[in-house]
């Protein structure tokens, strides 16, 4: 039977086996070598098999042994997760969080934010939630997610009472088109009588099915941000986008921008709130994240590239 198998036996494996010796085993684990030799051998009568070969002046692992210690490393593995998580737990961390984020905000300095996230909460499960405009409010307010990270216009997709609103960051929206598109041709700001002669691609979200970014007469409707920058690349109309997402395509010729008359500079931003239902207050996993998140997006006064204007 393997009742007395224990834990203490095998972070001697794993021990024996980094160090390479019992000897340097016990200097580590300030036990002595007899205490080692027999945590070893107590081992080996539990499992009933043998682990070292101990024909040469240095045992060495057998291939049973090899096995074992590839299984009791994950054993160790797990206990020590379930004591932090024990800790944690005791000590009022959640044991998951659910976060809901906007794609309108940039990914990679998020994804940074969670490795920081996992060294300083390894004991958190994360769920993480990239939703179209409108989602991740929708989600919160739902509870299906703790936190969110949403834009001005998923605000006002749910009642403004339910929620705590933290502004974290802005993001610059700029409008854009193929440098072979026509409107960049009239070499001019571009009028409201400009604009309705050209497809306009704007977004769309099962959340909300119109969208105030509509100013074209004719539009097409798309959810996925990255479609429809695909598209504008190819010369499928034009469109409003986050900075961030076409920076390098502005600077590097793919994207020209458009400066347009009817839409002033304070409408071409977005300032970007953690957000949490008013009758559920975070934990302090949670309440790290929207800490740390102003260190990481961008600010009002943050500028990605030099602007490109007609």
């Amino acid at each position: 039977m393997l009742d007395a198998l224990t834990l203490d036996q095998l972070r001697v494996l794993a021990a024996i086996a980094e160090t390479g010796s019992f000897t340097a085993a016990a200097r580590r684990l300030n036990r002595t070598q007899s205490a080692i030799s027999h945590a070893v051998a107590t081992l080996e009568g539990e499992l009933r098999l043998v682990l070292f070969d101990r024909s040469e002046r240095k045992p060495r692992l057998t291939e049973a042994g090899l096995t074992v210690l590839a299984d009791a490393r994950l054993a160790i593995a797990r206990i020590d997760q379930l004591k932090t998580r024990a800790r944690g737990l005791a000590g009022g961390i959640e044991s998951e969080l659910r976060f809901a984020i906007t794609v309108l905000a940039p990914l990679p300095p998020f994804v940074q934010l969670l490795e920081r996230f996992h060294a300083a909460f390894p004991s958190v499960g994360v769920e993480l939630f990239v939703e179209e405009i409108g989602g991740a409010a929708f989600l919160v307010h739902e509870r299906a997610c703790q936190i969110g990270l949403v834009g001005t216009p998923s605000l006002r997709l749910v009642p403004a009472a339910d929620l705590v609103t933290i502004p974290v960051g802005s993001i610059e929206i700029v409008a854009v088109a193929h440098p072979d598109h026509p409107l960049l041709a009239l070499g001019r700001p571009l009028t409201q009588e400009d604009l309705n002669e050209h497809l306009q691609l704007v977004p769309i979200s099962r959340a909300r099915s119109t969208y105030p970014n509509a100013i074209a007469r004719e539009v097409w409707r798309v959810s996925d941000l990255s479609v429809r920058r695909d598209m504008m690349l190819r010369g499928i109309g034009w469109g409003t986008v986050p900075l961030h997402l076409v920076a390098e395509d502005l600077a590097a010729g793919r994207f020209a921008e458009l400066k347009l008359v009817s839409r002033p500079p304070e409408l071409m931003r977005t300032d970007l709130f953690a957000i949490y239902r008013v009758d559920s207050v975070p934990g302090p996993a949670a309440r790290w994240i929207m800490e740390e998140l102003p260190g990481v997006l961008p600010q009002r006064d943050i500028k990605l590239v030099p602007r490109q204007h007609l």
